[in-house]
């Protein structure tokens, strides 16, 4: 469709009239020459009077056209390509979304700066372009996207202010739901007016992989790929609809590099989870690469420390893995970090991670010493060993049970109401229990704690002919929480001799028979309660239920129980950018009157969720976060937090893949910010044709003067050769 940007120059058509008005005004000028004869001039007008018909026709019609043609050129006409326009003369107002990525991959360093400013550049230029009637709305898309001007207005200088004071992105990218939010805010305007979307990002291929539209069949054949049901739901969820993709005008620039070229530390793990002093770790690092293959040195420091080097072979679009084995690590928290050369996209070329070594593993002993003695001999073999504290169970209310990693209840119910609420808050918590029966304690007594596997129904005797039993581990099930691996030296032989077996009822919800004696008496129960694990043997600590304490398994499967305790209560080495966390669970011995620093040493907010739990909000910045202890000391390192790492993947989407992904009516894409523009004229206001019209003025104009003097050359040369003599004889 044609329509005119510069309408009011279309009056000026009314000129091709004058030319009309000077060839009518031409024609009755009546000229007289004497002559001494006239017969021999009527002969030649009669000759040629069509031929002087024609020309004057002729030269009328260019100098029409001429003026036609002037008059529509600078009344500028061009071709609209939308379909939305209220009109030849006028187009309708236009609410626009703008959609800018907001994910770390946008710090990709450009030869004209980063691809985040870039962009903000562009989005600015964009809104300057629009007319006073049109309104704009601005969206991050970042992991949660964020309205920066949630409803279209006409506010421009204030949108772009807006856009301006917007601060280069840390964390992942989420452009459907983004996208989802644009085109619901658009569709929410009352009014018939045109809607635009423009979505500025760097052009990395993963934040489309959503819009893919996949076959469910073949997505389901695909390897670790969701089933179908599960594709055709997220299709239906997240793609827009086929009514939005003919109606709005989708506008898309990959500011991004063509051909990327980064190395990113993708994630790191550290193995064993629970380190003691003296102890090797291993650390594993991931880098991912994007552009074309080459070898990446990835380096490792301890405390500031260089502790060494890796070479590590990347392919692109891949992740390479390489490993570091770290010794000589004092008890404390160690601030730990992987680096690899710095490139064009620097936020990923560090990796930073804690890790926390104990000196022991504290452990609280409640119970008769008699009944306890073999247990703690296993625990602390060393007479100096202080590593094990053995209170009497009446002691327990008075206890902070936080300060050790496991509780080892021997014969020590009955207990009073409050210690077993200290005791089930502390496994709640991530701590470890394990139960003991004994001689002293009837069943009864354990009726009021629910943290059981079981509850104990009887004590059964065990005749002297069937006592030898082997201990056998049961294998995990699928829905199973709890488990335990039964890990014991090489030529040991699980073989224990019984008197006494205590007897259980049901298993409680999240419970697990673990092992058994012989072929299916349970030996030890599981339960995860909380965070926390609650174990229960069929045996007392003591000899005088079985000689389980003074064979040579005793000792393993004890530290195995209370490592594995350790494990389910080990704070992760490292978090993402933007968690939500229990203060409990990543902080050590997290107190509610702790202050928590951000790295730039920003006090971080603690919400409290009540039930003395507590939920950390605020992790918006990566780094190291500490935790101030007395005046005057270095603050104590208690978190790591890292950016999703996803990003670090740039393979970048072309246009051919993105039409096919999108399926939209009305898509442009460019990659460069001044063809993007271009583009957006173009497709928005129409191509012009104004060039086009003044390069046919000027061959009109060429014509005219042309044809005009070739006629006036004709008449000229026509009477000088017209020779009249005396006799009234023309030659």
């Amino acid at each position: 469709m044609i329509v005119f940007a510069n309408p009011a120059f279309l009056w000026a058509l009314a000129a091709a009239a004058v030319p009309l008005m000077l060839h009518m005004f031409q024609r009755r000028r009546t000229v007289v020459t004497p002559f001494p004869t006239v017969r021999f001039l009527k002969a030649a007008q009669k000759n040629s009077s069509s031929r002087v018909r024609f020309e004057n026709f002729f030269l009328w019609l260019l100098r029409t056209l001429l003026m036609i043609m002037i008059a529509l050129a600078f009344a500028l006409p061009v071709i609209r390509n939308s379909t939305n326009t209220s009109g030849w003369l006028t187009r309708s107002n236009r609410d626009i979304a703008l959609v800018i990525d907001g994910s770390y991959s946008m710090n990709y360093e450009l030869d004209r700066g980063k691809a985040w400013d870039v962009c903000k550049n562009t989005a600015a230029q964009i809104i300057g372009g629009l007319q006073s009637g049109d309104r704009v709305c601005v969206y991050i898309a970042a992991e949660t996207p964020t309205p920066v001007i949630e409803k279209p207005t006409a506010e421009h200088a204030t949108v772009v202010q807006e856009i301006r004071n917007q601060n280069c992105p840390t964390g992942t990218s989420n452009l459907e739901d983004a996208i989802g939010q644009a085109v619901q805010a658009l569709e929410q305007v009352e009014g018939r007016r045109e809607k635009e979307i423009y979505i500025l990002t760097d052009g990395q291929a993963l934040p489309w992989s959503g819009f893919r539209e996949l076959d469910p069949d073949d997505a389901a054949a695909k390897t670790n790929a969701p089933p179908k049901d599960a594709v055709t739901a997220s299709a239906q969820k997240k793609k827009l609809t086929r009514e939005q993709k003919e109606k709005i005008a989708f506008y898309v620039m990959m500011a991004g590099a063509e051909q990327p070229d980064n190395a990113g530390v993708t994630a790191v793990k550290v193995a064993p989870s629970l380190l003691l002093a003296g102890q090797n770790a291993r650390v594993a690092v991931k880098v991912m690469r994007s552009g074309p293959a080459k070898q990446i040195s990835v380096g490792l420091t301890i405390d500031g420390q260089n502790r060494g080097s890796r070479n590590l072979d990347a392919e692109p679009g891949a992740e390479g893995t390489t490993e570091f084995i770290v010794s000589g690590l004092d008890s404390g928290i160690h601030t730990a970090k992987i680096t690899v050369p710095q490139d064009a996209l620097p936020v990923d070329d560090e990796f930073q991670f804690l890790l926390r070594v104990r000196k022991q593993l504290p452990a609280l002993i409640a119970g008769p010493r008699e009944s306890a003695r073999y247990l703690k001999a296993a625990l602390a073999p060393g007479a100096s060993d202080d590593s094990v504290l053995l209170v009497d169970s009446s002691e327990l209310e008075a206890t902070d049970l936080r300060s050790y990693q496991a509780l080892f209840l021997c014969d020590a119910f009955p207990l009073s109401g409050q210690a077993i609420i200290r005791i089930e808050e502390y496994v709640k918590n991530g701590g470890t229990v394990v139960v003991f029966p004994g001689s002293r304690t009837d069943e009864s007594a354990y009726k009021d704690i629910a943290i059981l596997p079981a509850q104990p129904k009887a004590v059964e005797s065990i005749p002297v002919d069937l006592a030898a039993r082997q201990l056998r581990r049961i294998p995990n099930k699928p829905d199973q929480v709890v488990s335990f691996n039964l890990s014991l030296p090489p030529g040991t032989v699980p073989v224990v001799a019984l008197k006494r077996v205590q007897t259980f009822g049901d298993l409680a919800e999240g419970a697990a028979v673990l092992v058994v004696a012989g072929l299916d008496s349970p030996f030890m129960l599981g339960r995860a309660v909380g965070r926390g694990r609650v174990f229960q043997f069929a045996v007392s600590a003591d000899r005088e239920w079985s000689t389980f304490p003074v064979t040579a398994i005793f000792l393993p499967i004890v530290h195995q129980l209370i490592r594995v305790g350790a494990g389910a209560a080990v704070q992760p080495p490292y978090l993402h950018l933007g968690s939500n966390i229990p203060a409990e669970e990543s902080i050590p011995a997290f107190r509610s009157d702790d202050t928590i620093l951000s790295p730039s040493g920003i006090q971080v907010s603690i919400k409290d969720n009540g039930n003395r739990t507590y939920m950390i909000e605020s992790l918006t910045e990566p780094g190291i976060y500490t935790r101030n202890k007395v005046a005057g000391t270095e603050p104590e390192p208690v978190l790591a937090v890292n950016t999703d790492r996803t990003e670090s993947n740039l393979t970048p989407v072309s246009a051919a893949e993105l039409t096919e992904w999108l399926k939209i009516k009305k898509l442009v894409i460019a990659r460069d910010p001044e063809e993007f523009l271009r583009l957006i004229e173009e497709f928005r206001n129409g191509r012009s044709l104004a060039e086009i019209f003044l390069w046919i003025v000027a061959l009109l104009a060429l014509l005219e003067w042309s044809y005009a003097n070739y006629v006036l050359r004709k008449k000229t040369g026509a009477m000088e050769k017209m020779k009249i003599d005396i006799t009234g004889k023309v030659s």
